[in-house]
């Protein structure tokens, strides 16, 4: 697949562009915002990231100068008609969120890079490569393919979201690749320890309160093998924490000796019923989030449902329950 072509071609048709990610963004997402941006205005380009929910606080280091401009309904953007959109670290333009309605109607093209499986009919048009790590993996490829150095606000952002997308350097897509581009962005002044203690130690006592909680929701499936556990409006009222800070739990079940499969389904005040699955070995719940309209990776994935929480609860317990027969 020659994803520098697709990319190129884009390129080469436009010249104004919006960067955004997914809705609740995290490191990886907002990393390859703030270095494709760089690329892009290396090239001359116009560009500008607008993504629809705010950082989380403990992120905000990826994006020091405050670039991302959060989505507002009342918003004006000169000239947008001349805008195209590059969507990162999801490949559907509706999990952009709230700004994909008004995007949408405007738009007039769309490009997208990222890693995830599930977009099969979208490979040939656009930069989909789910051997990848992580988006922001693929954006320091793409700074390599124009002999671009990364200044030190982007390498460190690119850095974040690398260590961030494959759990420090363990999860499966963690290749020599990875680490060597990891090396040179580390070659840029980042402190390693400093990432690390931004992303994973740097939380407030309401989030260790939402943690606290999910825990006690925890019910154990299948002799031990599988953990479910939720996130719903009401812990996030009781606690004032910010929802993303949640979803980050999903990993905890997975540190317990025999547990293959972490389930968190999930809901944020006002918002749709979600599925996050978490697996090791060979539990592919890709299969399960794209059959759901969703998408992710074999051990990572997740979708929205259309139906109550517990009605989702258990149905996603039926269909994981094909994998412990």
């Amino acid at each position: 697949m020659d994803y520098f072509a697709n990319l190129e071609k884009y390129l080469h048709a436009h010249d104004h562009f919006i960067i955004s990610t997914h809705e609740s963004p995290d490191p990886d997402g907002l990393g390859a915002e703030i270095g494709f941006k760089e690329i892009l205005l290396h090239l001359g380009k116009h560009a500008i990231i607008i993504n629809s929910d705010p950082t989380p606080t403990k992120f905000n280091f990826i994006d020091p100068d405050n670039e991302i401009i959060i989505f507002d309904e009342k918003m004006i953007i000169d000239n947008i008609s001349n805008y195209t959109i590059f969507v990162l670290d999801t490949n559907d333009f509706n999990n952009i969120g709230k700004a994909y309605h008004y995007l949408n109607n405007i738009i007039k093209d769309v490009f997208i890079i990222d890693h995830h499986e599930g977009a099969n009919n979208k490979l040939e048009t656009n930069y989909i490569k789910v051997e990848a790590s992580s988006t922001s993996e693929i954006i320091c490829t793409i700074m390599e393919r124009y002999n671009i150095k990364p200044s030190f606000k982007a390498a460190q952002a690119l850095y974040a979201g690398i260590v961030f997308d494959t759990g420090c350097f363990k999860y499966p897509k963690t290749s020599s690749h990875t680490f060597t581009i990891a090396a040179q962005l580390i070659s840029s002044g980042i402190k390693p320890y400093e990432v690390y203690q931004w992303i994973y130690e740097n939380n407030t006592l309401e989030v260790f309160r939402l943690r606290a909680l999910m825990l006690s929701s925890m019910e154990v499936h299948f002799g031990g093998k599988l953990i479910l556990m939720e996130l719903t409006p009401e812990m996030i009222k009781a606690t004032n924490a910010p929802f993303s800070e949640g979803e980050v739990n999903i990993n905890l079940p997975l540190s317990i000796n025999g547990v293959v499969a972490s389930i968190l389904v999930k809901q944020d005040v006002g918002g749709p019923v979600k599925v996050s699955m978490r697996t090791k070995g060979d539990i592919d719940v890709a299969v399960i989030a794209i059959a759901n309209g969703g998408g992710g990776h074999k051990n990572a994935a997740g979708f929205k449902s259309p139906h109550n929480f517990e009605t989702t609860k258990q149905k996603i317990l039926q269909e994981m329950s094909a994998f412990f027969k």
